[in-house]
């Protein structure tokens, strides 16, 4: 199939073999895979619940399922229930099929990522992200922000798709000495950063946990990274805005410690910004921005983000070793 390039080997248990709803056929080739490419996946043109036991992937269980996110879980418990599998396509392409257990967190983390619960500020990689990855990859730019030459514990609130703690973990020069790098986010983020971080097979380095914004950091950290995390969330009513509890949790991370923290976004409400670093200062934090040429020059040449407005903007946190004005008890 010079057309499609090599079929990949699946290790989908002997014995299943199934009629591939979704299989193309080509004179006498037949491409054992659904719509999405998965190898040995039925495809999602009403999946069976009775009968002998059918092999799915994700993409064709959500689109069965009437793209419908919310159910999602249900779902896939009701066809393992039924004896039926599901697929993963795991790095280089070998499809694999998941236990039980690894079915349902993948489905969790599935519909994390679907809406209605997907966060459209969470779910891509933005400039900033690619900047901080440049920037903190180099002795030379972490010394220009501020930073120790080799932080050994880091802290990411926000993490969104984890992109920059898994490129800042399995560089050689910032995790020369790192001991945990702590990635965190909302709970219906966190299952699908664990899978990229155990495929990257960086779980002795980096780890992900839930951490609610306003909740306070009990631990020390060297480095506290935060980035586009300053969105206004749709039609969120003002009083619910997340930049307060941001500050909050932020401010426990510094606060009493010689910790740093380095908050990069992209100017989109100015007002709202300088809200924002009002509320750090008023909880006893200094705020500096970053415009060194050497830190700047480390942006990306071109902007990528959607809806691109403002300039990309740095800020350096810590903590200012005066009277904290808000009782966050």
């Amino acid at each position: 199939l010079p057309a499609f390039g090599p079929v990949r080997a699946s290790p989908v248990p002997s014995g299943v073999r199934v009629a591939c709803k979704g299989a193309l056929n080509m004179d006498d080739y037949i491409l054992d895979c659904c719509g999405s490419g998965v190898i040995g996946c039925c495809g999602a043109v009403g999946l069976v619940r009775d009968g002998g036991a059918q092999s799915f992937c994700l993409d064709c269980v959500y689109e069965d399922n009437g793209c419908d996110a919310v159910t999602l879980l249900s779902h896939v418990e009701e066809l393992l229930a039924a004896g039926h599998r599901v697929l993963e396509e795991a790095a280089g392409g070998v499809v694999r099929c998941l236990t039980v257990g690894q079915a349902l967190e993948a489905a969790r983390a599935y519909a994390a990522l679907c809406p209605p619960f997907m966060d459209s500020t969470g779910g891509r990689e933005w400039d900033c992200s690619r900047w901080l990855t440049a920037l903190l990859s180099c002795e030379a730019g972490r010394r220009a922000v501020g930073l120790p030459a080799a932080p050994q514990r880091v802290l990411e609130p926000g993490a969104g798709t984890g992109d920059l703690a898994l490129a800042l973990g399995s560089n050689p020069g910032f995790a020369a000495a790192l001991l945990e790098y702590r990635v965190t986010d909302v709970e219906g983020r966190v299952g699908a950063i664990r899978a990229r971080i155990a495929q990257r097979g960086l779980e002795g380095v980096v780890c992900a946990a839930e951490l609610l914004w306003g909740t306070a950091v009990d631990e020390a950290f060297d480095v506290v990274l935060v980035c586009e995390t300053l969105h206004w969330k749709g039609d969120m009513p003002a009083e619910e805005d997340t930049i307060a509890p941001l500050a909050a949790t932020i401010a426990s991370a510094c606060r009493g410690r010689p910790t740093v923290a380095l908050l990069a976004h992209r100017e989109r409400c100015a007002e709202r910004e300088a809200s924002f670093y009002a509320m750090c200062r008023r909880r006893g934090l200094a705020t500096e921005q970053c415009t060194s040429a050497a830190g700047l020059s480390y942006a990306p040449a071109e902007p990528h983000d959607p809806g691109v407005r403002g300039r990309l903007v740095l800020m350096r946190l810590r903590d200012s070793g005066e009277a904290c004005e808000v009782d966050e008890g």
